[in-house]
């Protein structure tokens, strides 16, 4: 008994230890990490298996799931969509900053907003497939590759996909993506890529209109900030809606109790405070405390259809075929679901923004269109999926596509990457 006991033990340790490395890989404390420069990258571009690395990713989207960070369903590929959108979704057309580029969610600002909350695991279960590649491979062009590959390997139509983002050592380039000025969440004014402090795009319970006010569930008024935010990126209402609708046929949001600190804190404070992890979470007890089915990152429960990892058109068909009531979920806030639903329909879940696609006239119309035909939205998702993942950044000269060739609008962004923390010489 005592040998199988010391036996189990070492394994616990060995388990931790490899977590560990590959956590701080992806989330150093240092808050920076060297790469190759810029030659030595473009050498090793030259080289990099594209295949090789499609089938590196999904052999671990469908690996044995890690006791760190257990799956949803059994399949992280959703998991990594939320990553590339998130790493992407910083974008913004005013300037050029702010994308994927530089890889710069590995640092502060980025990976302490609200929104980022938990792909620090995304980052670590990513780190033995950067570390396989490297130079030949940043961070940028793994963390949007793995999104892309994840939307592949589900069915979704994604045509191409190209290589050859540059990485930052720091998330200096990301300091001025930070908004500021915020009195009144989701009113964040431009030059910000998002009306909300610590958010992506806009906030998904509907908008707050008052200083110290909360969100007001009201899917009209959530419209009007998808819109504007949206913009903000460059996007119109087609991408916007294929986008948001497209994300949504995957994965799930969660929101598994409402307790004080439920989701963890960020790395900022976190590392602060001496500790080596982010964002544990405070649902449940024992070996899933704030894990698995204990997992709050929105603070909202439940998948958006019935086939979370496969390609469908069924979040938009159900917007319209259903009736959709508000109700308080279980992470405290308000979401909705199809009013008495039955079977599969139960524990189905939108947002009061995904609510918002059918409150506006040209949201709905393209809510239509995409429910009476899949195959235009997957050309619509496809076209959106690679503008998102493709904006922004510094591109190597040896950049090139899995298929066809880059499009000279991505190699042209080399032209405004200077950015504010740059040094200018005179």
């Amino acid at each position: 008994m005592m040998v199988r006991l010391l036996a189990l033990f070492a394994g616990v340790q060995v388990a931790q230890a490899k977590w560990g490395w590959r956590y701080d890989f992806g989330t150093p404390r240092t808050d920076q990490q060297s790469g190759p420069s810029a030659g030595d990258h473009a050498a090793a571009l030259g080289a990099l298996d594209l295949n090789a690395l499609e089938h590196d990713l999904t052999d671990m989207f469908f690996e044995k799931s890690n006791s760190h960070w257990p799956a949803d369903f059994g399949n992280y590929a959703p998991f990594f969509i939320r990553l590339a959108w998130h790493c992407s979704g910083t974008y913004r057309s005013i300037d050029g900053k702010g994308g994927c580029g530089g890889g710069r969610q590995r640092f502060e600002p980025e990976r302490s907003w609200d929104d980022n909350a938990h792909l620090d695991k995304a980052r670590a279960l990513l780190a033995p497939i950067k570390r396989k590649y490297g130079d030949a491979l940043s961070w940028g062009d793994l963390m949007t590759f793995a999104g892309t590959t994840a939307l592949r390997s589900m069915g979704a139509p994604i045509e191409k996909h190209c290589v050859g983002r540059m990485d930052d050592e720091d998330g200096a380039n990301s300091v001025a993506l930070d908004p500021v000025d915020c009195e009144i969440p989701g009113h964040c004014p431009s030059p910000s890529g998002t009306g909300t402090k610590g958010l992506i795009y806009v906030n998904p319970e509907g908008p707050v209109l008052e200083k110290g006010g909360s969100p007001i569930p009201d899917p009209a008024l959530s419209a009007k900030d998808i819109r504007d935010v949206f913009a903000r990126m460059g996007d119109g209402d087609r991408d916007t809606v294929a986008l948001i609708g497209g994300g949504h046929a995957f994965g799930k949001s969660h929101g598994a109790c409402n307790v004080p600190g439920a989701g963890g804190v960020s790395p900022a404070e976190a590392f602060a405070a001496g500790r080596t992890r982010a964002w544990q979470g405070q649902c449940g007890s024992g070996a899933n405390k704030g894990i698995g089915e204990n997992t709050v990152t929105s603070g909202f429960e439940g998948p958006w259809t019935t086939t979370p990892t496969q390609w469908s058109n069924e979040y938009f068909r159900w917007l319209l075929d259903f009736e959709w009531e508000r109700f308080i979920g279980p992470g405290g806030h308000n979401q909705w679901r199809i009013k008495n639903a039955t079977g599969d329909q139960e524990g189905l879940l939108r947002l009061t923004a995904d609510m918002a696609l059918i409150y506006d006239d040209n949201y709905r119309a393209l809510v239509q269109e995409f429910a009476s035909d899949i195959d235009v939205l997957g050309k619509a998702f496809s076209d959106a999926w690679f503008r998102l993942t493709h904006r922004g950044g510094q591109w190597s000269d040896a950049s090139r596509c899995d298929h066809g060739r880059v499009p000279s609008w991505v190699l042209d962004q080399n032209n405004n990457y200077m950015l504010e923390s740059d040094s200018v010489l005179v």
